[in-house]
């Protein structure tokens, strides 16, 4: 027998794989409710909402993200060590919630319009923090370039990052080797 934390699990699962394919404003509730065996009557008592839903399937995987970027923080000796930890992080976040990440990077009109951004702008403030901490320690510590503005570095290396879930061959990499090669990549040109 399912518990109710169980059973609000698998219709979350469920909904992020369809919200992903799909898109956020494509799916519906009884969709959902049917892909997950669930009559849409009864999902809402689970969920008041398709939107709420949404908000704890990126409440959840923010809470992960800044986690594992606390982690790194705490462990790195170095704004290098950390910057690379972060490269690390960020791609293994991508690879253990690729539901999530594309429903994050792909329905942001969707999720500003209805104010899903609201429910995890605290926890995006803080992977962000954990980012320009170390670039900023790493440019104050003569380690970095400061003719680079911290945040141009910052940007450049989260979007890139981000954006490798659409590359065809990403998969033929495995995390650890491409975190090397993207660490590589932008900390070469960014060292001083």
């Amino acid at each position: 027998m399912r518990t109710t934390t169980g059973r609000r699990t698998e219709i979350m699962e469920v909904a992020a794989a369809m919200f992903a394919e799909r898109g956020i404003g494509a799916t519906t509730v009884r969709e959902i409710g049917e892909s997950a065996g669930v009559l849409s009557g009864s999902l809402y008592h689970h969920f008041s909402s398709k939107d709420e839903i949404v908000r704890e399937v990126l409440a959840d995987f923010m809470d992960q993200v800044e986690r594992a970027f606390s982690a790194v923080a705490a462990a790195a000796g170095s704004p290098e060590e950390t910057v690379r930890g972060l490269v690390r992080a960020t791609l293994d976040c991508i690879d253990s919630h690729p539901h999530a990440t594309r429903i994050y990077q792909r329905d942001r009109a969707y999720l500003r319009t209805h104010g899903l951004l609201d429910a995890i702008d605290t926890k995006s403030r803080a992977v962000r923090r954990h980012w320009r901490t170390a670039i900023d320690a790493g440019i104050a510590a003569g380690d970095f370039r400061a003719d680079v503005p911290g945040d141009v570095f910052y940007r450049s290396l989260r979007d890139t990052l981000w954006a490798t879930m659409h590359w065809p061959n990403r998969s033929s990499w495995s995390t650890e080797d491409f975190a090397d090669v993207m660490a590589s990549m932008f900390l070469g040109g960014f060292r001083a």
